[in-house]
């Protein structure tokens, strides 16, 4: 008896432990995802602020609109030091529309570095500059959860995905020093603070769905 019970245990902590490093589903996804659509966003205001913790300061989170994107991921990329990467510890470079048809990538090309991301495309690709800016995003991640975060660590390049949520302004402290970093709020602009500040709280990743 106490052998099966030492046992039963081993299987319980080994689960345990082994459910830490994945996400768990909250549903079942239903269908394929459509990526040709444009992201949704609607304004808010007066809603609640988010309070994040951090090892070494604290932000306040304000939602400043309601997103929602059907995307492709086309670049993905994790950082690990300072502030940002302790609020938004991933970017994923999102692309939707024709970037998304499977000819694209014969002509478009994306990568990520410093909190950027970039893109070259060749001569005589059919999809030209302007294009590429309005149909395609780089999109700092802020989790609502434990969940959330491991089902984002789990995307990977090419997955087709629905991410839901709020774009955010961030303002707190870190390190006894204030910091801010306020979201774009529109899909054609280029450069500094072209980047979504992304709060998500629910991912549709494959068959699953994650909140």
């Amino acid at each position: 008896m106490r052998q099966f019970a030492f046992y039963l245990v081993c299987i319980i902590l080994i689960s345990t432990s082994a459910g830490c490093s994945k996400p768990v589903p909250t549903d079942v996804a239903s269908g394929e995802i459509d990526t040709s659509s444009e992201p949704e966003q609607i304004p808010v205001q007066n809603k609640e602020q988010l309070i994040i913790n951090l090892k070494n300061g604290k932000f306040s989170l304000k939602p400043v609109a309601e997103y929602s994107i059907n995307a492709e991921v086309v670049s993905k990329k994790s950082y690990s030091y300072g502030w940002q990467a302790e609020l938004a510890p991933i970017d994923l470079a999102l692309a939707w529309g024709k970037l998304t048809e499977p000819e694209s990538e014969k002509y478009v090309t994306f990568s990520q570095s410093d909190r950027w991301y970039y893109f070259e495309y060749k001569n005589d690709s059919p999809l030209n500059e302007s294009y590429i800016v309005t149909h395609s995003s780089n999109n700092h991640i802020i989790p609502a959860n434990e969940n959330i975060q491991l089902a984002i660590k789990s995307i990977k390049k090419k997955d087709k995905v629905i991410l839901r949520g709020f774009l955010v302004n961030a303002q707190g402290k870190y390190d006894n020093m204030d910091f801010w970093w306020n979201s774009s709020l529109t899909r054609n602009d280029t450069g500094d603070s072209s980047c979504e500040i992304f709060y998500v709280t629910k991912v549709n990743n494959g068959d699953y769905v994650y909140e």
